[in-house]
């Protein structure tokens, strides 16, 4: 698992700015704090950075959790006509997917592509507003 220095990086930002290699008011290297207090820095940092799931992530857990409750009523129907173990694999592989996918794309593409998740989880919405999502979901994976 990655560990982050704080005093590190924040050296690495000082010496990437006007002036490079200049030595700065922050010690070189990072400073350890008690875990309860490093933990919450690192959870801030995260949500900070863009760390939490964006819209296609959150779109496969949506799409994994519909088909997941549509699943029971389709018959026949297992996680193996959607080439997966069970709603867990599935919605792992659309993550991983979606993570390949996003390491590939260039900025614009990117915003691109959440735009077309953000409107896909509305679609989704929808489907569940009028009671559709099932059929929908049907028409898409299965037949």
């Amino acid at each position: 698992m990655f560990k982050m220095q704080s005093g590190q990086v924040a050296q690495l930002v000082e010496q990437g700015t006007e002036n490079p290699r200049v030595g700065g008011s922050i010690p070189s290297l990072a400073t350890h704090k008690a875990p309860a207090i490093a933990g919450a820095f690192v959870v801030l940092l995260a949500g900070l950075s863009g760390c939490q799931a964006d819209s296609c992530d959150r779109l496969c857990v949506r799409t994994a959790t519909s088909l997941s409750r549509c699943i029971q009523t389709w018959e026949p129907a297992d996680w193996e006509m959607l080439d997966a173990e069970s709603r867990s694999s599935f919605q792992d592989a659309c993550e991983g997917r979606w993570s390949e996918v996003r390491s590939l794309l260039e900025s614009r593409e990117l915003e691109d592509a959440l735009e077309q998740c953000d409107e896909a989880l509305s679609a989704l919405d929808e489907m569940g507003e009028d009671g559709t999502t099932c059929d929908q979901l049907r028409a898409i994976y299965i037949e």
